[in-house]
């Protein structure tokens, strides 16, 4: 399995919504109950994000990764072949940004794990710790001296995974409707 960056070209990027994000915020839709999605068309959500997330990458400090395989019997090599290569299995994704720290205050820049996802065959394969690990590889290449994500409460084994990850509570983070 390879992780490689994701492109910014509209095929890459429509097959990456459709077979990774799609997937990813349906299944966080389904165990915490405020990622509720739209009542769209998986086309309407696929054509949003390619837009958004282009828009993302091309910010700096900003990077996506995917991680592919070749199936077995099928002649591609995951390292090398376009993203949108039919034959190419999409099994994960990861979205980084910098957090730079403001200059009056004592701290490293951070990495934050905006989005990490492991498709559903290959949840318990070592993935999430490659995507992980990808991340501190990120982090450095950007001079970050820590890694920060945010997570549901509720999201019990994602919550545990990052503790086994050595992620730590830092922050509590609260939220109310406007009145």
């Amino acid at each position: 399995m390879e992780i490689r960056r994701l492109p910014t070209e509209d095929d890459a990027l429509r097959r990456y919504a459709a077979e990774l994000w799609l997937p990813y915020h349906r299944d966080l839709a389904a165990a915490v109950d405020a990622h509720a999605l739209a009542d769209w068309s998986d086309e309407r959500f696929v054509e949003r994000n390619v837009e958004f997330t282009r828009n993302r990458l091309e910010d700096d400090g900003n990077r996506g990764w995917v991680a592919a395989r070749a199936p077995d019997g099928v002649d591609v090599d995951p390292a090398t072949a376009s993203v949108a290569h039919p034959d190419l299995e999409l099994t994960g994704l990861l979205l980084t940004s910098v957090d730079e720290c403001p200059d009056p205050f004592d701290r490293p820049d951070r990495l934050v794990i905006g989005e990490i996802y492991v498709a559903e065959p290959y949840r318990g394969s070592g993935l999430a710790d490659r995507l992980v690990e990808r991340a501190e590889v990120d982090a450095r290449e950007q001079d970050c001296g820590e890694l920060r994500l945010d997570v549901d409460v509720d999201n019990e084994r994602a919550m545990a995974f990052y503790e086994q990850q050595g992620f730590e509570p830092y922050r509590r983070q609260l939220t109310r409707d406007v009145e």
